[in-house]
């Protein structure tokens, strides 16, 4: 089950990367940053946002599992844990809880490493780590 869940995940991290909206109306700054497919450069002191979270079936996954608190992506810049705000948008077909990160301002110039953690019932089932250099 814990490998279906994860290729789910996967797969809706790959039409989320399409997505240009926030769901539920959560207002996010600038282009998405996602961490599989992060660019190698991004001009400095530009608005950004990185937005990455967990999917489950219905049909597969509980949802107890899926919406508790204990079910979360954790976004780490340069070794610091970022603050996030939950998004959570469901249908019939899937849940999906995503946590979303802005920086209006953007980042200085330099080169900065965002580390991705996500967890799943309070166990961490995958990391993901992306250096971009924000160029001025």
């Amino acid at each position: 089950m814990r490998q279906r869940f994860l290729l789910f995940v996967i797969c809706i991290a790959a039409l989320v990367m399409a997505a240009p909206v926030a769901a539920n109306s959560v207002p996010t700054t600038g282009t998405r940053i996602n961490l599989f497919a992060a660019p190698a450069t991004f001009p400095s002191g530009t608005a950004f946002y990185v937005e990455q979270g967990s999917a489950c079936e219905p049909s597969v996954d509980s949802a107890s599992l899926c919406m508790s608190a204990d079910t979360h992506f954790d976004l780490y810049l340069d070794g610091a844990l970022q603050t996030s705000t939950v998004d959570i948008e469901n249908s019939p077909d899937a849940w999906i809880k995503l946590n979303l990160t802005n920086y209006p301002a953007g980042l200085s110039a330099g080169r900065h490493t965002f580390v991705g953690v996500w967890v799943a019932g309070g166990s961490v089932y995958m990391t993901m780590s992306a250096r971009i250099t924000f160029t001025r």
